[in-house]
């Protein structure tokens, strides 16, 4: 199975006056919905689509519960969660107060299956999703060749940057 990617340019957030450089990012073809999920959970088993929403809202909720506990909770091949303190450093031990905490995030630790699942991937290149929009609104309008640098009429642009191909 492929991952399909598109290429754009950015510039170093910390470093703007240093040029910018080519990035991939994952394009995304879909998500997957809670109800579908429970859809497919409840095909697969002999448990009611009622009952997986219901498991998979309760396992959400302890979850939450335990990593606000300061436990880390192991899901087996899914892998673990747990809290990861965000921080500005203190020139001391005794400087460091809980003030210098900035936030909380929560950690995922792959399983080893999951892992293993990237292994064999291969990247596919795509058009970014700006490239794809520009080529419709050419079909529509009969054009028989796409800028892509232009600007799409108000109401129908997306989060890309100009620079990405």
């Amino acid at each position: 199975m492929a991952l399909n990617y598109s290429v754009s340019l950015r510039t170093n957030p910390i470093k703007k006056d240093e040029p910018a450089k080519a990035y991939a990012t994952a394009q995304i073809n879909g998500e997957l919905s809670l109800k579908q999920l429970s859809r497919r959970v409840s095909m697969q088993t002999t448990v009611s689509r009622a009952d997986v929403v219901a498991v998979l809202i309760s396992t959400v909720e302890n979850l939450l519960d335990a990593l606000q506990e300061g436990k880390q909770v192991d899901f087996g091949e899914l892998g673990k969660f747990r809290l990861h303190i965000l921080n500005e450093g203190a020139e001391s031990l005794e400087k460091f107060t809980s003030t210098n905490i900035t936030g909380v995030s929560i950690q995922y630790i792959p399983g080893e299956d999951l892992k293993n699942v990237f292994a064999g991937l291969e990247f596919q290149p795509v058009a970014t999703r700006k490239a794809q929009q520009a080529v419709l609104r050419a079909e529509k309008a009969g054009e028989t060749t796409v800028d892509i640098s232009k600007k799409p009429a108000a109401g129908g642009g997306d989060s890309e940057s100009p620079d990405e191909i």
